[in-house]
């Protein structure tokens, strides 16, 4: 019988046992890694998935440049079907981390991907070289707009302003229904994800204050119906001071 080799440093074992799994709830967190780095893991069933937080999530960095579409663009002309290639599998790349980023809370960080995705798709569409497979662009374009949007509107409802989220959610709606994300295709306006944004709009329209106007009018209604004829005057005529 051979003799047991020693413990590889490689091995990842004591960090799983470390951070077990839970099914059902995605597991995201920041660390502070080697050299002082700020990173994020997500623990996976049979392992840890680790995204770098500026740059690429791999943290590679092709031909020197901080991305493929970077790599690219400095290029010039257009782009090969390899580049395009690798231009979208770098998006879906990011994307994951976007997606971490949100669940982790990070919401400025998360349009920050977004923004950067939604650059390199249109890139894609306009330099591409060659026919680019548009049925796949416009998933990656949905789901961008999509996670964009989230972020952009619970950034607003963190800070009390709703309006600015109603104003964010309606600019990811028409952001679908912009010649870009249909790319050619049938309209967007019955895809899952509008009817995803009209459904957060529709639960952050009762939350909104009333305006002074109808303030007025109900408070009038029930000064009518309260019979208090002194109150209703005032209210009237502060109704008709507002342009009643």
């Amino acid at each position: 019988m051979s003799e047991p080799r020693d413990e590889s440093p490689d091995d990842i074992t004591h960090l799983l046992k470390s951070w077990p799994f839970v099914a059902g709830a995605p597991q995201l967190r920041f660390l502070v890694g080697i050299g002082g780095v700020r990173r994020i893991q997500a623990r996976l069933e049979t392992g840890i998935l680790q995204f770098e937080v500026d740059g690429r999530p791999d943290g590679t960095r092709p031909d020197g440049c901080d991305s493929w579409m970077e790599y690219w663009a400095i290029r010039g002309g257009r782009f090969s079907a390899e580049g395009v290639g690798a231009i979208l599998a770098e998006v879906s790349l990011y994307h994951q981390r976007a997606v971490a980023f949100l669940l982790l809370d990070d919401l400025a960080a998360c349009v920050r991907d977004c923004d950067r995705n939604l650059a390199a798709i249109k890139s894609v569409l306009v330099r591409g070289e060659t026919e680019v497979d548009t049925s796949s662009c416009q998933l990656l374009y949905l789901a961008t707009v999509l996670l964009r949007t989230r972020a952009e509107a619970s950034m607003c409802v963190r800070l009390k302003d709703t309006q600015g989220a109603l104003a964010a959610i309606d600019c990811g709606i028409a952001a679908l229904q912009s010649p870009g994300a249909h790319l050619g295709q049938s309209s967007t306006w019955d895809s899952p994800e509008s009817a995803f944004l009209r459904a957060m709009r529709d639960a952050l329209v009762p939350k909104l204050p009333s305006s002074q106007r109808v303030d007025l009018e109900t408070r009038l209604k029930r000064a009518l119906r309260l019979e208090n004829y002194e109150l209703a005057v005032i209210l009237r005529n502060e109704l008709r001071q507002i342009g009643q």
